[in-house]
């Protein structure tokens, strides 16, 4: 017979016994609020295009471009998308925070083994060397930014030389073997660069153009220029994308500084081109930056022409804004000739195929015969490059190419 104190006892153990298993189980069974809400969840995806660099982590994209944010290391794929879930409540559920990242990053030019800025090693897809580090105060005290309309540049008399004739397209590459599987395959492409100042051992005989990519690479610019002017050199590029922080990072009046410094010296012996601008219509970007770059060298930067870049949507759509945007270059450039040295349709697979054909099409029409040069972005591997394979062009390259 059970007496009194054994009630409770049993009765305290089985409390217990039920308090451990509440906390054996509390991983699989979480509490859940009882909420009165339509229970619908949304869920949002938003592609923003972000610029990444070798060994860093994504980090929040810059302003850039309404068409498009400026890439500039790219993975052989974008990364996989995140979605963010927007829970219900009992009231109406502000509008959720875009999360998705789709990483895109550009190559770097390579240095000479013997330089002492790291080395960026070329691969098949597109690496980026960090930006180059703000530049010294000590040598141009960086003013206010003045803003102008439009500025038509001034400069003075530079080289008359004409570039090779024969096809406007150009490649851009990192990786010597895959141009050379591209270019054995097809005769459309003449001319090729690789943002850097020498070619790495490429050995066809085709053209290829020196960049003085940003401060960050310029060791060894005024001999690789030099000896690719020795070689019969036709063109030497100036800084890459520095009104982008990601890239050469430059102010106009910096810029305008050092072109002189690097650039003119070589005015009697190659093409030289403007430095290559974003697409981004934001101040102190693409255009905006280029006028305050012309007022800048208030005369005294040489130049032949100007080179511009442009990242945006596929189809009929996309291509009529490239287009659009390499009209406002040629204004802006004082009716100069423009090259496009990157430009990539971020689109469907049919999308970037429209926009492909429309856009090589046009700029090999007589209404744009102000565009000497132009290449896609660029001799890799991936949906959005132009190779599917190492050795093979894909969709997109063959239309680049003349194979398809």
């Amino acid at each position: 017979m059970f007496t009194k104190y054994s009630v409770l006892a049993l009765c305290a153990a089985a409390s217990l016994n039920g308090a451990a298993a509440t906390v054996h189980h509390r991983h699989q069974h979480p509490r859940r609020e009882l909420v009165y809400a339509q229970t619908d969840v949304v869920v949002v995806t938003e592609y923003q295009t972000v610029t990444v660099y070798a060994d860093e982590e994504p980090t929040a994209a810059p302003a850039a471009a309404p068409t498009s944010a400026e890439v500039d290391q790219v993975s052989s794929e974008p990364q996989e998308p995140t979605t963010t879930v927007v829970a219900p409540t009992y009231e109406d559920a502000p509008a959720p925070a875009s999360t998705t990242l789709a990483t895109f990053v550009k190559p770097p030019p390579v240095v000479d083994s013997s330089a002492k800025e790291t080395t960026a090693i070329p691969t098949n897809i597109q690496v980026v060397s960090p930006p180059a580090e703000e530049p010294a105060t000590s040598i141009v005290e960086e003013p206010v930014p003045t803003y102008v309309a439009s500025s038509a540049p001034t400069t003075t008399e530079t080289s008359t030389l004409a570039p090779s004739g024969g096809s406007k397209r150009g490649a851009a590459y990192n990786d010597v073997e895959m141009l050379k599987a591209l270019l054995e395959k097809t005769d459309a492409i003449s001319w090729v660069y690789n943002w850097g100042d020498e070619p790495w051992g490429l050995d066809v005989d085709i053209p290829y153009y020196p960049m003085m990519w940003g401060e960050k690479f310029s060791a060894h610019w005024v001999e690789n220029a030099q000896a690719a002017c020795d070689k019969g050199t036709e063109v030497l590029f100036s800084f890459n994308e520095p009104d982008h922080a990601s890239q050469a990072n430059m102010s106009p009046e910096y810029a305008a500084v050092k072109h002189q410094e690097w650039m003119n010296p070589f005015a009697d012996k190659a093409r030289i081109g403007a430095p290559a601008i974003t697409s981004s219509w934001e101040k102190n970007q693409g255009l905006d930056w280029l006028n305050q770059f012309f007022k800048a060298c208030d005369g005294k930067c040489q130049f032949d022409f100007c080179n511009a870049h442009w990242y945006g949507p596929g189809g009929d759509e996309g291509a009529n804004l490239f287009l659009e945007h390499v009209r406002n270059v040629h204004e802006a450039c004082d009716n100069k000739p423009v090259w496009v040295t990157e430009f990539m349709s971020e689109g469907s697979a049919s999308d970037n195929e429209v926009f492909m054909k429309k856009v090589v099409q046009s700029l090999d029409s007589p209404e744009f015969d102000f565009v000497e040069k132009y290449s896609y972005f660029m001799v890799g591997v991936g949906d959005t490059f132009l190779m599917s394979s190492t050795t093979e062009p894909n969709t997109l390259g063959k239309i680049y190419a003349n194979l398809a």
